[in-house]
This record gives structure tokens, C-alpha cells and sequence, in this order.
């Protein structure tokens, strides 16, 4: 199918070229029936059509990019460079730890980076048929079909060499059962991820694979889990695997490049830049077209424990519980170059606050932790442009650190820079108000307005997909929607420089304020090239940046005993934590952070919103002299959950409201903060804190 379009306009952006094609709707067609087709595999042709369209409309022009839209839903942008290098548009994840609704949660915070998910519906019997797991929920199916996101199961038998050998050899009735379930259930393919048997069983692999595939109509996935083989073996796990004749089957072949590290076995990255690279060498080396070959990257590190025995080392660990421990116990994070991989070194002491991981405490001692990062991470996926092939995919959904999402489409674009669709915008005579209620997310509430998340989120000026119920948001009047969109113009590019790779996502006010804070030494990234914006920020971390802004502007000094008097009773003169110990003093002496009413900092919790407030207030007042509270005085504010919050933040609340350094009427006193977030809040409180001359 090729698309027709009625007109096309011409806009300069930054200097470069930009079309805008306004696609020729069919009778009777509906925008949302539309959308559910283009999102189901349409849309290589569309990119096809529209270039083709511009090619012979604007011969001799240099054009950087085609936006494609239907009456006021923008389709599709099309970076012509991008596409003329190496375009991915393939991304997958596997669902194995959670349910419907936590599924549907992790998902949607990947901010439209997935287009297929694989979850744990496909099990075995002994005799090696067919075993539906309980995880199975047709209401998850149709979830993700409205998402335009593809379900294709993964059938597994758990490393149970056993079960796995029991199915092959039952494969004429599996493949049967599979391809009806398929059917009837509206599911989009199958993974064959059966692992852990050897090269005896080579060739019944590969003929389930096949009959798979002639069983399962071509409109459908048939792919294979494989284990990265940079080494070349034949024998073993790794001998299971006919590259080269599985290509000829499958839709593609999904690369497991992780485990270079396993359970039980020395210490070292899950998975090496070397390693991985090799990985992919054999496969195309093997034969597999570069289309048919996925990158599987770990979400998810190993760690080991000092002095214990190597056989007890190597469990897995996700990356986001690496993100809480080294919030929790410091540390020390270095990136080995040669391996491109994090290693964290953590020592839990006795009487620290205790960490469990699948269900077991780890003891005191030091451990060293591999695992993965936005730098780690990132170059993994430049291997994907490397060898051109077809995507990613990942282990598994919900261990991964959810700001990384914030850079993926980055990282899988060709040159480095995300290619997002423009935003258009309306007259504020456009705009209806939503009240938002229980049980909705971005993505209902943009569906029943016509509307997309994205331009959802830019009407409303949000950076994240966080509402709450009552909250107020601005949608498209119905009678709005068909009018001509109006493209909204670039920002400005953002003049101081930017190191982190994650925030590029937001506008040029939201980097000004994280970069202002990061030049004056106040915050800090958490990697080099990362700032983890949505990450949830600590009491510890908003102690350390406070203490900083103290110390680096000659408003407070180090108190002398800051080494030898605890100033909280839960960060002790022998913490690892040091930076944390002597922050804490300037902040407690200050009187900018009184801590917990038992005398603790309480420093791995969240901070409230409400005890934000307070904190930014405090702060102002060591600083200038002067309260928020005070200079707020009589001003106006628009606040309406005042009620929610403790009585004794009633006004610091109010104030940050007046005073412009909150700029939301629910201010949500009891919900969280995140790191970017609380770098707006304090950069724009210290317009009223510091002194004139600075």
C-alpha cells in the first residue's frame, strides 16, 4: 500500500529545510482507526511514500527532514540524513517479574521507545506440550494493541535441559498448539527461547523453528532467542544453535549478548563491548542477514562479596537496586574503558541499614558490583550502526534505570540526535479543561482527546509522565482538532555545555537550571555523561547539594568537628559517606536541615514536596536573611491541595507558589521529588537567596 498526499508546505527550521506533507485521508476513515493501522506495520511504507513524494516534488532542494500529518495528528518525522545512514526502528523488551498491571506501568514509562514486548505466557508440560502460563491476560493484549506495541510470547523451559529436549521432540504438536494460540488469542508471534540443550539436539531445534513457521501465517513473528557465541563454540548450550539455518526461518534472531559473567563464576562485566561486538561478528560470519539480527543488551548487573568463595559469587542484581545501594551506601562507581562497563565497589558495615535481593539479605562486607549504565549502555547500541542491523532488544523490563529511556531514541539514531516528531500547538481558545481521575494515565486521556502523549505533555508543559488524580490538563477542543496544524518553532539551542546525554528530551529553561546547577558545583551528574533525571531524589542528596551551595558561595563554613561529632545520629564519623557526613554538619549548624524528630537524617528516604518547601525556605533565610515565606508576603498564590499537606508547610508552600519557583496550583505535598525537579525548584530559589552582587 502507498499513501497519497494533498499538499505539502515548506518550512525553514534552524536553517534547514523542512517538509510538512498533509496526507490525503480516505472516506469514512477515522484518525484513530487510521492510527491502529499505521502502527501495525505500516510504517516503513508511509516513510517510503513520503520520500519518495518529496523527491519528486522538491528535486533540487537539500530537505533535512519530512513531518507527515493527517488533519491534526502528526504521524510520523522523517530525518532524511538519518534514514539515508542507518535507520532502527526495532526495540523490544521481555516481560518475566510482574503482572498485567505492573507490565503495563513499566511500559508505558518507556515513553513510546518500545514497538514489540515478549512476556513469560508460553511454558511446557513434562511431555513437552504446550503450557499456557498463568501470566496470559487478554486484557494486556488489547492494552498493548491500542499502543501500537506487538505481544509476542516467549516459550520457554527455563534452563530445564530435560523439558527442553521433551519439547522437541514433541515439536509437531507443540508447533500445532502454538500457531492456534496465536490465532486465537490475537497474539502477534512467538520467541522460541529454549535454552540449555546441546549440539545432539541441533537439528529438532532447528526443524521447530521451521514448522513454526510454516504453521504461523508470514504476517506474524516467528523469532529465536540465541546465545551469543564470540568464541565460536559447537559443543554445548552454544552448539544448539544453527545460525545460519534459523536465519533462513525465523523473522530474526535475537542475541542474548549478556551472562559473559554468570552465577557461580569469577568476577567481571556482564557484557563487554568487545564481547558483544564479537557476538554479532559471528552471526553475520554465520550468514544471518544484518536485518535479521537483534542486539540483546542486560538491564540487569552481578556481584560478588570480598573474601567469599568465587562459587558464591555472580548473582544477579538490577540496575536500578545498584542504583539504591549506592544511594544508600556510597561508594565508589568507576567505567572501565577497555571492558566499556561500570564496576561499583559498596561496603555494607554492620548496623547499616540491611539490603535484600531476591529474597536474601546481603551480609556485611565489601562487594563489587559489574553492571550497566547510560555510558555502558550507549555504546553497546552504537554497535547496532556499526553493523547495521535491525534493533535491540533487552532482559529484562522494569530492572532497567527508567531515565534511560529519557536518551534510547537518542542513542539509536544514527547521529546521535533524537528525531522526535514537532509538537504542533493551538490558540489557548483551543483548549479544554480535564480534571484527571482515578485510574487514568497520559495515554487515555491523549487517545480520548485525538490527541498524541507527546503533545499531551507539551501543552501542558510536563517532563514527565507522573499526574495525579484532580490535576488539571488542558486538551484540544473537539472542534479544534480538525484544523491545520500550526508547528510549533524550535527552541533555541541551549548555550552552556551540556556533558549529559538523558536531559536532552527536555527544554531549553529545564537544561539551563540543571546546567547552572552543575557549573556552580552544587549538583552533580551521575555518571559523566548522565543525570538521571527522573530518579527519585534522597533526603542524603538534597543535604550534600544544600551543603554545597553553603560552603562554594562563603555563606556557611565546615564546622571544625565535622569529622569527629556526628550531627546526625544515622551518619556516623565512620561512614564511607564522607561528603554525605560533612554536608550534613554545614546543613544542621546552618539550620537549613533539622532532620527527623529521633535525630536521624534518614538520608536514603525521598524527600516530600512539602519538606522541600521547607528546606528551600530554610536555605533562603541562612543565605539572605530573609525567608521565602517573608518575601511572599501578600502575594497571590493558586495552590489548592494546601489540605493535603502538614500544617507547618502551609506557607512555604504558598510562598513558592507566589513566588514563581513553583509553578503548578497541585502542588502534590506528600509525592516525591526527582532529581530534575528539585534542580528547577533550587535553581530558581536562588534568585531570591543569593546577594545582589552574585
Amino acid at each position: 500500500m502507498m499513501y497519497s498526499f494533498e499538499r505539502a508546505e515548506l518550512k525553514e527550521v534552524n536553517g534547514q529545510m523542512q517538509v510538512i506533507l498533509h496526507m490525503k485521508m480516505p472516506n469514512n476513515s477515522h484518525l484513530t482507526e487510521f492510527g491502529s493501522e499505521f502502527f501495525f506495520g505500516r510504517a516503513d511504507t508511509l516513510k517510503k511514500s513520503a520520500k519518495q513524494f518529496v523527491k519528486k516534488t522538491f528535486p533540487k532542494l537539500k530537505i533535512a527532514s519530512i513531518v507527515v500529518v493527517a488533519g491534526a495528528v502528526i504521524l510520523t518525522s522523517i530525518p532524511m540524513q538519518q534514514a539515508e545512514a542507518h535507520e532502527v526502528n526495532f526495540n523490544m523488551s521481555y516481560l518475566y517479574f510482574g503482572n498485567t498491571q505492573s507490565y503495563i506501568s513499566q511500559i508505558d514509562k518507556t515513553q513510546g521507545n518500545l514497538n514489540l514486548v515478549s512476556p513469560s505466557y508460553f511454558d511446557l508440560n513434562a511431555d513437552g506440550s504446550l503450557n499456557i502460563s498463568k501470566q496470559f491476560d487478554s486484557v494486556f493484549v488489547n492494552e498493548m494493541h491500542k499502543r501500537g506495541i506487538k505481544v509476542v510470547p516467549f516459550l520457554s523451559n527455563h534452563w530445564d535441559r530435560t523439558l527442553g529436549r521433551a519439547a522437541l521432540a514433541n515439536r509437531e504438536k507443540l508447533s500445532t498448539q502454538i500457531a492456534d494460540f496465536i490465532m486465537k488469542n490475537n497474539l502477534d508471534g512467538v520467541q522460541v527461547d529454549i535454552e540449555n540443550t546441546t549440539e545432539i539436539d541441533r537439528a529438532a531445534y532447528t526443524d521447530l523453528v521451521k514448522l513454526l513457521r510454516q504453521k504461523i501465517p508470514s504476517t506474524k513473528e516467528v523469532s529465536v532467542a540465541v546465545a551469543a557465541n564470540p568464541n565460536g563454540w559447537t559443543k554445548g548450550w552454544h552448539g544448539t544453535y544453527d545460525y545460519k539455518e534459523l536465519g533462513k526461518y525465523a523473522s530474526y534472531l535475537m542475541i542474548m549478548a549478556y551472562d559473559e559473567s554468570y552465577n557461580g563464576g569469577p568476577e567481571g562485566p556482564v557484557a563487554s563491548y568487545l564481547w558483544v561486538d564479537r557476538s554479532i561478528q559471528y552471526a553475520i560470519n554465520q550468514g544471518v542477514p544484518a536485518e535479521k539480527i537483534v542486539l540483546g543488551v542486560p538491564f540487569y548487573g552481578r556481584y560478588w562479596r570480598e573474601g567469599a568463595p568465587v562459587s558464591e559469587g555472580g548473582a544477579g542484581i538490577s540496575n536500578t537496586k545498584v542504583d539504591e545501594m549506592i544511594a544508600k551506601y556510597g561508594g565508589k562507581v568507576v567505567f572501565d574503558e577497555k571492558s566499556k562497563s561500570p564496576k561499583a565497589t559498596i561496603t555494607i558495615k554492620a548496623g547499616d541499614p540491611p539490603t535484600s535481593i531476591a529474597g536474601k539479605t546481603l551480609p556485611a562486607g565489601t562487594y563489587h558490583i559489574w553492571y550497566e549504565n547510560h555510558a555502558s549502555l550507549k555504546a553497546k547500541l552504537e554497535l547496532v550502526h556499526k553493523y547495521n542491523i535491525k534493533g535491540t532488544g533487552s532482559w529484562s523490563l522494569g530492572q532497567e534505570s527508567p531515565s534511560i529511556w529519557q536518551s534510547y531514541r537518542t542513542w539509536l539514531s544514527h547521529d546521535g540526535v533524537a528525531k522526535e516528531p514537532t509538537i504542533p500547538t493551538y490558540p489557548n481558545e483551543g483548549y479544554d479543561t480535564y480534571v484527571v481521575k482515578a485510574g487514568d494515565t497520559l495515554w487515555k486521556i491523549a487517545t480520548a482527546h485525538n490527541m498524541s502523549v507527546n503533545e499531551l505533555k507539551a501543552i501542558n508543559g510536563l517532563t514527565s509522565d507522573m499526574i495525579t488524580v484532580g490535576q488539571s490538563l488542558k486538551v484540544i477542543k473537539s472542534d479544534t482538532i480538525s484544523a491545520p496544524p500550526i508547528i510549533r518553532p524550535q527552541q533555541p539551542q541551549i548555550v552552556k555545555s551540556n556533558p549529559f546525554t538523558d536531559i536532552d528530551a527536555f527544554d531549553n529553561e529545564t537544561k539551563e537550571h540543571i546546567l547552572n546547577l552543575v557549573d556552580k558545583n552544587i549538583i552533580y551528574g551521575t555518571s559523566p555523561t548522565t543525570f538521571s533525571p527522573n530518579d527519585t531524589i534522597t533526603r542524603g542528596q538534597v543535604v550534600m547539594m544544600l551543603g554545597r551551595l553553603l560552603v562554594n558561595n562563603n555563606i556557611a563554613e565546615i564546622p571544625a568537628d565535622w569529622d569527629k561529632n556526628p550531627y546526625f545520629k544515622d551518619v556516623p564519623i565512620d561512614t564511607n559517606n564522607k561528603e554525605l557526613l560533612k554536608y550534613a554538619a554545614v546543613v544542621k549548624a546552618s539550620g537549613v536541615f533539622a532532620g527527623k524528630p529521633d535525630g536521624t537524617l534518614d538520608y536514603s528516604s525521598a524527600i516530600s514536596r512539602e519538606n522541600m518547601a521547607l528546606v528551600l525556605d530554610r536555605a533562603t533565610e541562612a543565605i539572605k536573611g530573609k525567608s521565602l515565606i517573608d518575601m511572599a508576603a501578600n502575594k497571590p498564590n493558586t495552590v489548592v491541595d494546601l489540605d493535603q499537606a502538614w500544617k507547618g508547610s502551609h506557607d512555604a508552600i504558598r510562598a513558592l507558589n507566589a513566588l514563581g519557583i513553583s509553578n503548578v496550583d497541585r502542588f502534590n505535598p506528600k509525592g516525591d521529588v526527582k532529581r530534575v525537579h528539585f534542580a528547577l525548584f533550587l535553581s530558581r530559589a536562588m534568585d531570591y537567596m543569593m546577594p545582589e552582587n552574585q
